[in-house]
């Protein structure tokens, strides 16, 4: 694997904080996705420490990316607080209830250590063995879920948008207490040693919630989560927010996260003129159409491109969200060749 003059985490460190680097750094979401491409079916990834940590680890020794994301996917909270998840042998996991279905139910979930339960015990083990091999040369990302999307998977996506418009004061409660259980599983998953961390928050994009509910409602939260996962130690905390984000670009910038994550929908000369530099960011290639479903010159020629547009500033370069199981090896090794030039 081809190493210019600094590792990894040097580029990933330096891009964060806007100084120089040799190149931009590349560090796609990407981890359920080389599931397949190791032979190991979904199932077991997200199940076994050894086989998460050994898959991300194969992928990031094959294609010399600079650094590595984990995730557990949307349900982890929710299954770490009690409720039901079912496990196909070669998919995601499902949910199949929601714990806050009835109001009457959410005192009772305080009592609750997601920390030791669910996958969470897990997680943090692949984290520390990801570590121990390769920490000292690459970034090591995990992701937590946010406020507002760990409260969609306990109150369900429908009631949580009626009740927002409805019982905004129910929402607030629950949103402490989902803001409380991320600062609780954030505070804990720093004992890994991993350099930052990611907040998932798909349900706050302008196309799932306007701008206006997420400035009153959500917008106070992520201020005190990411201030206090700071205070706990992070040394980065980023937002990921899919869709259409530039409605909310300033407010994104006001929580202190140092980077956000811009989806393919956004233009990068747009987000980058509307931040002036204000905090990094990170994207913003198609997961689907480009890196699933292209070829390899299309997302050799969709990089360059992103490439030219953003080569002085603070981008580290990525997909905009998830790259998907069934993504070609080659689209994947396209995508670091042409950020290595």
């Amino acid at each position: 694997m081809d190493r210019t003059s600094m590792t990894g985490l040097e580029r990933t460190r330096r891009c964060l904080a806007g100084g120089p680097v040799d190149r931009l750094p590349v560090l796609p979401i990407l981890h359920s996705g080389l599931a397949p491409l190791a032979g190991v079916p979904l199932g077991r990834f997200l199940t076994d420490a050894d086989a998460m940590a050994g898959v991300l680890l194969d992928g990031y020794r094959r294609f010399g990316y600079d650094g590595i994301q984990f995730s557990l996917g949307v349900t982890a909270e929710a299954e770490a607080l009690g409720a039901r998840v079912t496990q196909p042998e070669d998919g995601a996991p499902i949910l199949t209830e929601h714990l806050v279905a009835d109001w009457a139910n959410l005192p009772r979930l305080a009592e609750r250590e997601p920390e030791r339960a669910g996958r969470f015990p897990l997680f943090a083990d692949a984290i520390a063995r990801v570590m121990d091999a390769v920490g000292a040369e690459a970034f090591i990302l995990p992701t937590l879920r946010g406020p507002l999307l760990m409260a969609s998977q306990l109150r369900g996506v429908e009631p949580l948008l009626m009740d927002m418009l409805d019982t905004p004061e129910q929402i607030d409660r629950l949103l402490s207490f989902t803001t409380d259980v991320a600062l609780r599983l954030g505070r804990w998953l720093r004992r890994t040693g991993a350099h930052g961390l990611v907040l998932g928050e798909a349900t706050c994009s302008p196309s799932f919630i306007s701008p206006t509910l997420y400035r009153e409602l959500v917008l106070p939260h992520h201020r005190r989560l990411i201030a206090d996962l700071k205070a706990a130690g992070w040394e980065t905390v980023g937002l990921h927010i899919c869709g259409a984000t530039l409605p909310i670009v300033d407010d994104v910038i006001s929580t202190g996260a140092d980077f956000m994550d811009v989806d393919y929908q956004v233009p990068a000369e747009d987000i980058l003129a509307r931040t002036a530099n204000r905090m990094a960011l990170r994207g913003n290639l198609d997961p689907s159409s480009v890196l699933r479903f292209g070829k390899p010159a299309d997302v050799r020629q969709r990089t360059v491109a992103l490439l030219a547009q953003v080569r002085s500033s603070r981008w580290i370069v990525s997909s905009g969200c998830d790259i998907p199981p069934g993504t070609p090896a080659a689209n994947i090794a396209a995508l670091v060749e042409a950020c290595r030039g």
